[in-house]
């Protein structure tokens, strides 16, 4: 990569209250509950799933 080469920002949105937004227009507390979500990736869910599986059976 060219040091002098500059990188273009990257805007992040999401969706509050129905709407898709920039993380930069959120206020303080919205932007904190932003930083304390949790984000979905499959991995975890397989494993969830699995494990509420598991709970069913013994609970049978």
């Amino acid at each position: 990569m060219n040091p002098q080469a500059q990188r273009t920002p990257c805007e992040t949105f999401s969706r509050s209250m129905g709407y898709i937004r920039p993380i930069s227009n959120f206020n303080i507390g919205k932007r904190a509950e932003f930083e304390e979500r949790n984000t979905f990736t499959e991995a975890n869910s397989l494993t969830a799933g699995a494990r509420h599986e598991e709970l069913m059976r013994k609970a049978a």
